[in-house]
C-alpha cells in the first residue's frame, strides 16, 4: 500500500465548547479513494471541514504531506495542496461556465489562469462543450462536475468532496462515481463522504465508518461493505 500522504492522529474537532469528533485517528494512503460513511450527526462533514482548517480545533495531529498542519488556516493549506468541494450547491448559477472556471483559477495569475482552465476542460470534455451556458442550467450531476474542476484548478494532491451525490438523479450519482474513480485512476487522493454507501464504496480503496464522532470502523472498502452491520445499516442489506 502507498505511504499515507494525510495522518490523523486523536484528532478533536467541532464548533462551540465541545468537540464533536473525538480521538480520530486515521491514515490515508496517497493515490486512493477512501469512503466515509454513517448516520446522520456521526461528525463526517465536520471531519472533512476539520482537515481544511473550518472549523474548532481542540487537539490532537494533522500531517499532511510531511507537515504538520492542524492550526493553518484553510488557505495555507490550499497552497500546499488540499481541495475542499464542500456540500450542496457552491457554483455561481447566473453566470457561465468559463466564468465559474475562471473565478475558480483566482489563486493563480495570466498564463497559469489560463493553464488551468485548459487543463480542467481537458479533463472534464463536457465541461468544454458548454462554455457558454448559465452554470444553473447544468444538471446536477454536471453542476457537480464543476464545482469539482474549479477546486481542480489549484492543482491539489488531496480533494476532499462532501455528499457529491446528494440530491442527485441515480444516472447522475452513476456519472459523479465515474468521475472520482477517474481522478484516482489520475493519481489524485481522494477522501470522501458520501450518503450513497453502495455506490461510493464499490469504486473505494477503503472504507471508514464514523458513529457519534468516533472511527468505528476501517478497513479495504469491499471488507467494510461485507460486514453484516454494516450491509443492514447503510446498504439496505444488500
Amino acid at each position: 500500500m502507498a505511504d499515507p500522504i494525510l495522518t490523523c492522529e486523536n484528532l478533536s474537532v467541532g464548533y462551540t465548547d465541545e468537540p464533536v469528533v473525538v480521538d480520530f485517528s486515521i491514515e490515508i494512503p496517497a493515490g486512493s479513494i477512501t469512503t466515509i460513511i454513517g448516520p446522520n450527526g456521526a461528525g463526517k462533514s465536520t471531519l472533512l471541514r476539520a482537515l481544511y482548517g473550518q472549523n474548532r480545533y481542540f487537539g490532537g495531529k494533522i500531517h499532511f504531506a510531511g507537515r504538520t498542519i492542524e492550526r493553518l488556516s484553510p488557505k495555507e493549506r490550499l497552497k500546499l495542496g488540499i481541495g475542499f468541494v464542500p456540500q450542496g450547491r457552491c457554483n455561481f448559477p447566473l453566470m457561465t461556465v468559463r466564468e465559474n472556471l475562471e473565478l475558480g483559477a483566482y489563486t493563480l495569475r495570466g498564463a497559469a489562469s489560463e493553464r488551468a482552465i485548459e487543463r480542467v476542460l481537458a479533463r472534464f470534455p463536457l465541461l468544454a462543450a458548454k462554455l457558454n451556458v448559465l452554470a444553473g442550467n447544468l444538471s446536477g450531476g454536471e453542476q457537480q462536475i464543476l464545482e469539482t474542476a474549479m477546486v481542480l484548478e489549484a492543482g491539489p494532491k488531496l480533494l476532499l468532496l462532501d455528499e457529491p451525490s446528494l440530491g442527485l438523479s441515480p444516472g447522475n450519482q452513476d456519472q459523479i462515481f465515474e468521475m472520482i474513480a477517474h481522478l484516482r485512476d489520475g493519481g489524485l487522493t481522494v477522501l470522501v463522504v458520501e450518503q450513497n454507501a453502495h455506490g461510493a464504496l464499490q469504486i473505494s480503496d477503503t472504507g471508514i465508518v464514523m458513529e457519534l464522532g468516533r472511527l468505528f470502523m476501517v478497513g479495504p472498502a469491499a471488507e467494510v461493505a461485507s460486514d453484516p452491520r454494516i450491509k443492514v445499516a447503510y446498504l439496505g442489506g444488500q
